[in-house]
């Protein structure tokens, strides 16, 4: 079985994943820049799941991924009208976990969080463009999704509003604003079994080669 982030190491540099899976010991120390993204990251969710309300399902706490995956999905099911977090889904061995799923149409819009900030262009108005690795992430999640039976009516990118000044009382709604990702996905979706296969042939293989060049350094050192 791959994660979601084992499938995003592959896409950025199949070395890297055969590392984290075979000889993590090889691996640097966390330093200060990436202790001090995880710690962003991890406030950065937290306030996104309080904004969605005290009425948010929180389907987590068991240990196996496809019992955590088939409970969650019941778990939606018989509340189809309440937001859920850290959603935890399966699809032939590839797992992964859905920052936000809210009720939208009829179905989901699957939204996942990111400490970034919402593009805009030049003008500080119009929407610019999602990260490419973002949409990688997004995609996976969406393919992930297709076998839960749950209908994903759109995909959202979470992020930060710059535009957005607090106004005290501990009000923080307006903090994010999301960028619809969904006309953007249909060949990245297509892509993700292509890529689980790869990614776990590198895994059962010896270390694949690798040269150094933008990848070592892009989306993450």
């Amino acid at each position: 079985m791959l994660t979601k982030s084992e499938l995003l190491s592959f896409r950025q540099c199949p070395r890297k994943l055969w590392l984290e899976r075979q000889r993590s010991e090889l691996l640097p120390e966390p330093d200060s820049t990436s202790d001090r993204r995880a710690i962003d990251g991890f406030k950065v969710g937290e306030k996104a799941r309080e904004i969605l309300g005290a009425e948010v399902l929180w389907p987590s706490g068991h240990g196996d991924k496809a019992k955590a995956a088939m409970w969650a999905r019941e778990l939606l099911r018989n509340a189809p009208d309440r937001p859920a977090v850290e959603v935890p889904m399966l699809r032939e061995q590839l797992y992964a976990r859905a920052d936000a799923m809210v009720p939208i149409d009829g179905g989901y819009a699957l939204r996942e969080t990111k400490a970034s900030t919402f593009p805009l262009k030049n003008d500080n108005v119009t929407p610019g463009a999602a990260h490419a690795h973002h949409l990688d992430d997004v995609a996976i999640q969406a393919w992930v999704m297709e076998a839960s039976g749950l209908d994903c009516a759109r995909v959202e990118l979470n992020l930060l509003n710059n535009q957005w000044r607090y106004p005290g009382g501990d009000d923080y709604r307006g903090l994010f604003r999301q960028l619809d990702v969904t006309g953007l996905l249909s060949e990245r979706r297509a892509q993700v079994p292509i890529w689980l296969k790869a990614a776990q042939e590198v895994v059962a293989g010896p270390m694949p080669s690798a040269l150094t060049g933008k990848q070592c350094s892009d989306p993450y050192d």
